[in-house]
């Protein structure tokens, strides 16, 4: 398959095993912003059965990547220019049977408005569309703060706290409840994270008072996502408090930590602010129900 643009032809083929060093080298030309790529790529040697990595070449070199989560519903593209995302997301209209029916398209924020253009021709909207920031931090803008020794990786005891929390919290951010939408499918994914330690808690004899999860960890870069403090324990300093302490763990072994925020969170915004987060690039993340 081969579409043109001005500055040449584009050629689609799918990755595997025997591509993971080119893979990885084109990745790692940003490697805070590709965090989770490189993270899965190194984890799954692109060899992870139902998922898809297609690479869009001009000239034989990589110009653009799209990975196709058939499990988890991830649609992550990355890309050199425009050109090559139109070819990306004329490609997951070919492969759209290779994601689930719920499926996200995450990425920068050109990206994501590349390619839901794209699938609003044959009548494919966004349930939710963010606009979003993703931030960056060094251990040289690290704010001083107090110790939270009690931060910890969940265990498998901590099931139910963290499929609690974090369904209120997938019901706060995106207006569904996984226990309904997806129970199974999300205690599988709640189970992996308390067996991998990928979630963290700070809880007190009241119960919870901080989660966050990391999402993909390499040298380069830790990236935090899903965090979260119940409403009733918010406008204390909890969130500042408990992310310091998680950034301080991380960036012990990674050169940065990362994460993405909605533009309209001025709360979360402020705080990561406050902690020494920077500004890195525009994001974007476009959720999908399909027919």
């Amino acid at each position: 398959m081969s579409l043109y643009s001005a500055t040449g032809p584009i050629a689609l083929d799918r990755l595997g095993t025997e591509d993971l060093i080119e893979t990885f080298g084109y990745l790692d030309r940003d490697p805070v912003l590709n965090v989770y790529l490189i993270a899965l790529s190194v984890r799954d040697a692109l060899a992870r059965p139902n998922d898809e990595y297609w690479a869009a070449r001009r000239d034989g070199a990589i110009a653009g990547l799209l990975h196709l989560g058939g499990r988890t519903g991830a649609v992550l593209p990355v890309a050199d220019d425009s050109a090559t995302l139109s070819a990306l997301a004329e490609q997951l209209m070919h492969r759209l049977d290779a994601v689930p029916r719920r499926f996200q398209v995450i990425g920068t924020r050109e990206a994501v408005d590349v390619f839901a253009t794209r699938m609003a021709i044959d009548g494919l909207v966004p349930r939710i569309l963010r606009r979003q920031h993703y931030q960056h931090l060094t251990p040289d803008r690290l704010a001083p703060f107090e110790p939270l020794p009690e931060l910890r990786p969940a265990l498998l005891s901590d099931f139910d706290l963290v499929l609690e929390s974090g369904a209120r919290m997938r019901n706060e951010e995106l207006e569904e409840d996984p226990l309904v939408t997806d129970r199974i499918g999300y205690a599988r994914r709640v189970e992996e994270e308390c067996r991998e330690g990928a979630t963290w808690l700070w809880t007190d004899a009241k119960g919870l008072c901080f989660r966050a999860s990391v999402s993909a960890r390499t040298p380069d870069a830790a990236q935090i996502s899903g965090v979260y403090v119940p409403p009733e324990r918010r406008g204390r300093g909890i969130a500042r408090r408990g992310m310091s302490e998680l950034c301080a763990r991380l960036l012990q072994d990674s050169r940065a930590a990362c994460l993405f925020v909605n533009d309209f969170n001025a709360p979360a915004l402020e705080v990561y602010r406050r902690i020494g987060f920077e500004h890195y690039a525009d994001w974007g993340s476009a959720f999908y129900d399909r027919p």
